[in-house]
């Protein structure tokens, strides 16, 4: 019986993404730009481009015969260029729809409408969660992303519209406010939330302490940061920013799953001594921080393969790459590696020290 009724749970899921799905590919009506769908497409190679390095690459040109889905709903012409290697430009399929902006008399491609896709994809999330997690849990983790993305924005928002904005000072508030909303809404007013928000804070702020030293008495010798890209402040300053949400998101999971530890081995009565937690926690720790500093570098690889590949294409030179490429990035991940090391022992100190008190209920 538990089996079949864990599959009706999957069914559902799979029922609500495929209404999610047909519900967005549905809602052009929503819009008050035009969108439309493709159904018709007719093809033909127009240009061979070779650069001096080899790398070739043709421009097609499509006729598509889109169907407006708001508006008027009549069929037009459009004629969309892209290169066959679709780095920066898209190539159009039967039953895409898109995004359109009308100009005059003219009707231009913004971009493809991607919602439905999303939102499927929000929905499994979302049915997943629910599968494995209860329904109390599942609201209170959904409402802390909520939170943290409106803290974000409201952030942006001052940073754009405030010349006279502190970067720094507005993002470590901000790393303040995301750790002690996800904490406190996925765990609740908890020793256990207190204890995590604690120790992610302090492991933070030595991170991020350590790193303005080493800066400082190296005078930034060898960091390029004017080499981020899109960049309209002061780039140091926002690549402390940027810093400070890593290294806290790094340093609060490890930090969580040391000090959920702790409080298991208390609620079970395993020990009441400094000594046992400190050497528990310990244990603990070195087991998962080679994992998480594992994904931090996978992260970065990630993120950066497409540029090495496109700088590697162009002739550059490895050394030219790591220098002026991959050179934030690999500090960044340096960083919040060290904050995954230095998590360890000062989550393992604290916690212990306050446990083994006699004083503490949970």
């Amino acid at each position: 019986m538990t089996w079949i009724k864990q599959t009706k749970k999957y069914w559902l899921v799979l029922i609500a993404v495929f209404m999610a799905w047909l519900f967005l590919r549905q809602d052009a009506f929503l819009y008050t730009n035009p969108v439309g769908q493709v159904t018709e497409v007719s093809e033909r190679k127009t240009q061979k481009i070779t650069d001096e390095h080899n790398n070739t690459d043709f421009i097609m040109t499509q006729q598509l015969t889109v169907r407006l889905l708001n508006h008027d709903k009549k069929a037009i012409k459009v004629t969309n260029s892209y290169a066959q290697s679709q780095i920066i430009t898209n190539k159009y399929r039967v039953g895409d729809q898109l995004l359109l902006e009308k100009i005059a008399s003219n009707i231009h491609i913004l971009s493809l409408k991607r919602d439905a896709v999303v939102g499927a994809l929000a929905t499994l999330l979302i049915g997943l969660l629910l599968i494995y997690s209860k329904w109390r849990a599942t609201s209170w983790l959904l409402m802390s992303l909520m939170v943290n993305i409106m803290l974000f924005g409201l952030a942006l928002f001052i940073n754009v519209h405030s010349k006279d904005a502190n970067v720094f000072l507005l993002f470590s508030v901000l790393a303040i406010l995301f750790a002690t909303a996800s904490l406190a809404l996925v765990l609740g007013k908890t020793l256990q939330m207190g204890l995590t928000l604690l120790t992610t804070l302090i492991t933070t702020t030595l991170t991020i302490g350590l790193l303005l030293v080493v800066l400082r008495l190296t005078n930034n010798a060898g960091v390029h940061f004017e080499t981020m890209a899109y960049v309209t402040q002061v780039p140091e300053t926002l690549f402390m920013a940027q810093t400070i949400i890593g290294v806290l998101g790094a340093v609060m999971d490890e930090a969580a799953d040391i000090v959920a530890m702790h409080f298991g081995m208390r609620r079970e009565g395993a020990t009441k001594h400094f000594g046992d937690y400190w050497y528990a926690g310990m244990s603990v720790g070195r087991e998962i921080m080679g994992t998480l500093i594992n994904v931090l570098f996978m992260i970065f690889i990630a993120e950066t393969m497409p540029m090495v590949f496109l700088m590697l294409r162009n002739g550059n030179q490895w050394t030219y790459i790591l220098d002026q490429i991959m050179n934030l990035g690999i500090l960044q991940t340096v960083i919040s590696g060290i904050g995954i090391v230095l998590a360890v022992p000062v989550t393992s100190a604290i916690v212990s020290w306050i446990l083994a008190r006699k004083v503490i209920t949970l």
